[in-house]
């Protein structure tokens, strides 16, 4: 989706991080390195030996650099804390051994210390700080004796990691991006009720002299009703609300946070594939970290209405695809029905219709930017479920992003010629492609 600067610059890399030039160990002590040539596996370089140790899921992560940290006392580190830690400490685990031992990972980069409490703590480090390294560079540093070694694939951004907490409960971490930040929260999930839901009813029955009103909203009723127990949804939006207050967001932005953790959830492409398809209750998509639009736009419903906005389920029978209906102005609105199209299979700003829906999962893959809000291609539309609320007033943003966008790119579309144009164009030309570059990935965050 990016355009390349092919005017003195040459192209432009996806990963601005990537390290291109041979390096050494010593260059990386202390950092935090994902293979992107592989499958993300990350590793730690110990300052000290200058040796790497495999980080594993965030619970080995969270234990290793436990284990390699070292002590200081409270009053170190509160100074630390305040200011910096001094050079000498670069890329080290701190422990703070006359308390509960908590751990502090030091940044390389800035000297600022990061908190390790829990293996969450973990995961974000390792996704907000770790440098991208090829596989042949990887292999300039040596691996600790005692390390361990990739047996898994590591998981991708929208992956989950799983944690036992006892016989009856599970802590589940979810990582997602929004603003191109990533975020990660964790929720403590039961196996029980999960079976539970599983097994319970997924077929709309009625009596054939008393059929309901509306039998596709009596058929979403069924996946809309929560069991007793389950508080999954309360915690979820209680943990976004935490991530909205730190980072100044208004009601639009914790909105769209919400919907960007709904996004990242993994596409089930084998579920697509089947021929037999019975939609998940949302505590079963939360629970196996996965489900088709279907199942992911009941999950979304259930967080944006706990947060007060107005939503309905988009339904569009003739490419048999579901979205969520995010209220919002009126003149922004599907067919003026006073809400705005939220796609969930895959992260699109909302009221951006995807043009390309490839076995029921969204994809971008356009620079069509005139056509973002089109509905042409989406058939005959359906919107069920509707609920008052509060109106997204962010719709407005989005468009003029996207016009911009469409503007800078017919700009783009004819390069100044190198054989004529001046010095001064070709720079100004070069600019625009960083700029393009720069706002498309903020505005599918690439």
């Amino acid at each position: 989706m990016k355009i390349n600067r092919k005017i003195l610059v040459g192209l432009f890399f996806c990963f601005s991080f990537f390290l291109g030039d041979t390096i050494f160990a010593a260059d990386l002590a202390g950092r935090i390195l994902l293979q992107v040539e592989a499958h993300g596996e990350a590793w730690y370089v110990e300052p000290v030996s200058s040796k790497r140790y495999y980080l594993g899921r965030p619970h080995d992560a969270f234990a290793l650099m436990q284990n390699l940290g070292l002590g200081v006392k409270t009053g170190e580190l509160k100074n630390f804390l305040a200011t910096q830690a001094p050079r000498r400490l670069s890329g080290k685990i701190l422990l703070q051994v006359e308390d509960k031992g908590q751990a502090y990972y030091v940044n390389p980069l800035d000297l600022k210390l990061y908190y390790l409490g829990r293996p969450a703590d973990a995961l974000a480090l390792m996704r907000q700080l770790g440098l991208g390294i090829s596989n042949a560079d990887l292999e300039n540093i040596a691996l600790a004796p005692y390390s361990a070694l990739p047996l898994t694939t590591f998981a991708d951004i929208n992956s989950i990691d799983e944690i036992k907490v006892n016989e009856n409960l599970v802590e589940k971490i979810f990582s997602f991006k929004y603003l191109n930040e990533i975020n990660t929260f964790s929720l403590t999930l039961s196996p029980d009720l999960y079976q539970s839901y599983q097994s319970a009813p997924k077929v709309l029955t009625y009596a054939v002299n008393n059929p309901p009103t509306s039998l596709e909203e009596a058929f979403y009723d069924i996946f809309l009703n929560v069991k007793e127990g389950d508080d999954s949804i309360d915690k979820i939006v209680a943990a976004l609300q935490e991530i909205a207050y730190k980072n100044k967001l208004g009601a639009d932005g914790l909105a769209e946070l919400a919907l960007a953790f709904v996004q990242y959830i993994p596409y089930d492409y084998d579920k697509a594939e089947q021929s037999d398809i019975s939609l998940y209750y949302p505590y079963e998509t939360l629970f196996l970290n996965k489900g088709i639009c279907s199942d992911k736009t009941l999950l979304a419903f259930q967080i944006i209405k706990k947060l007060g906005f107005g939503v309905a389920i988009m339904n569009f029978p003739d490419i048999n695809h579901s979205a969520l209906g995010l209220a919002c102005e009126n003149k922004y609105s599907i067919n003026n029905s006073g809400y705005c199209y939220v796609e969930t299979t895959n992260y699109f700003p909302p009221g951006v219709i995807p043009q390309n829906i490839s076995n029921g999962q969204a994809l971008t893959s356009t620079y069509d930017f005139s056509n973002l809000f089109s509905t042409a291609n989406l058939g005959e539309i359906k919107i069920l479920k509707k609920t008052a609320g509060k109106l997204y007033l962010g719709e407005a943003l989005v468009r003029d992003k996207a016009a911009y966008l469409n503007s800078l790119y017919q700009k783009l579309a004819s390069p100044p010629d190198t054989n004529s144009a001046s010095y001064f164009e070709i720079i100004s030309y070069n600019k625009k492609v960083e700029e393009f570059n720069s706002l498309l990935k903020e505005f599918y965050q690439q």
